[in-house]
């Protein structure tokens, strides 16, 4: 009994299962299982419809694209099925518009003129509308598109799809984007018209000096030219400056105890002489008449012999400003 009882569940189980999913797949696909009546009609370019898409009838989908097929005229001639309770008059009129922004179509049925005689022929190119280059109006509009955010341009794009597909209702939010946009160039035509300002100027000063610009190139041809030549030089004296600069650093290694201190009496010493700026803007000023009456006093013979044994700058009047005294190991000196 027990087993009898799974049975029956796995059954049930397994039919639920498949009419469900049998349901998904038909709402997914748009799958159509009643009677249809079959149309055609021709288009001048009929681009990006393809089999199995949507034949909408007023915005709700009543059928489905069959088949699209090149005439030797350079046509398309598009077979579309119907359902049987949309029966289609002669003045009915085929356009193929955008179903989304990654470029999927449909086929739109709309009434035309009046005519209550059944459509039999395919509908003429007189009364079919092919799909608008989109990609052709979005490029036109990229030099505006580059002054919004994606999210504003996504907006925008979105807008003229649904303009573009005869769905009026969304003018307005277009003409919002659009104004949204003119906003945005005007808050920036300030530094626009200064940077064309300043280009225009640019442009003109290479103008004015095209000569000089020409050898300007000539020469930098001559000097990569020369350097060029020179290659191997060049790669010569490279190695040797990484040897001279490995050598520099053993030494600063070897004697960095002994630099250390000197650097930092070199630090106080600075700071020494910044504080007496006056002092020495005063004698380096005085320094030029000093050496001219030295050269006179010994010009004429009447010679002054100086040697000197030890030289020592006094900067300030405090005691510790004066420089370590410089002397020479002569004889006369000890």
């Amino acid at each position: 009994m027990s087993s009898r009882s799974a049975g029956i569940k796995l059954v049930a189980f397994v039919v639920i299962t498949s009419v469900t999913g049998l349901g998904v797949a038909a709402v997914v696909g748009n799958l159509r299982f009643g009677s249809t009546h079959s149309y055609q009609a021709v288009f001048s370019n009929a681009s990006g419809l393809g089999n199995g898409e949507d034949v909408r009838i007023g915005g709700v989908p009543s059928g489905k694209v069959s088949d699209v097929e090149l005439l030797s005229d350079g046509t398309a001639l598009v077979s579309f099925d119907v359902d049987t309770d949309h029966a289609l008059g002669a003045g009915t009129e085929a356009s193929v518009k955008y179903k989304n922004l990654i470029g999927d179509r449909y086929l739109d049925l709309a009434r035309g003129r009046p005519d209550p005689s059944p459509l039999t022929e395919p509908i003429p190119l007189d009364r079919t509308t092919p799909a608008l280059d989109l990609d052709q109006v979005v490029n036109g509009f990229r030099p505006l598109l580059q002054g919004l955010d994606p999210d504003q341009t996504n907006r925008l794009s979105s807008s003229l799809v649904e303009v573009l597909n005869g769905q009026e209702s969304a003018i307005g939010n277009l003409v919002s984007e659009l104004g949204s946009l003119t906003n945005t160039l005007a808050d920036r035509d300030a530094a626009i018209g200064s940077v064309i300002t300043n280009f225009n100027t640019t442009l003109a000063a290479v103008d004015g000096r095209g000569d000089t610009l020409k050898l300007l190139v000539d020469r930098l041809t001559d000097v990569a030219g020369g350097l060029n030549g020179d290659s191997e030089t060049i790669a010569g004296s490279l190695v040797k400056i990484d040897d001279l600069t490995a050598a520099f650093s053993d030494v600063l290694t070897d004697n960095r105890p002994r630099l250390r201190p000197e650097i930092e009496s070199l630090g106080v010493l600075a700071s020494r002489l910044n504080a007496q700026t006056d002092t020495l803007d005063l004698v380096l000023s005085k320094l030029p008449e000093t050496y001219r009456l030295t050269g006179r006093a010994s010009g004429y013979g009447n010679f002054v012999n100086f040697f000197v044994c030890g030289l020592a700058v006094k900067y300030g009047s405090g005691p510790g400003d004066v420089s370590p005294m410089f002397t020479a190991p002569a004889e006369r000196c000890k």
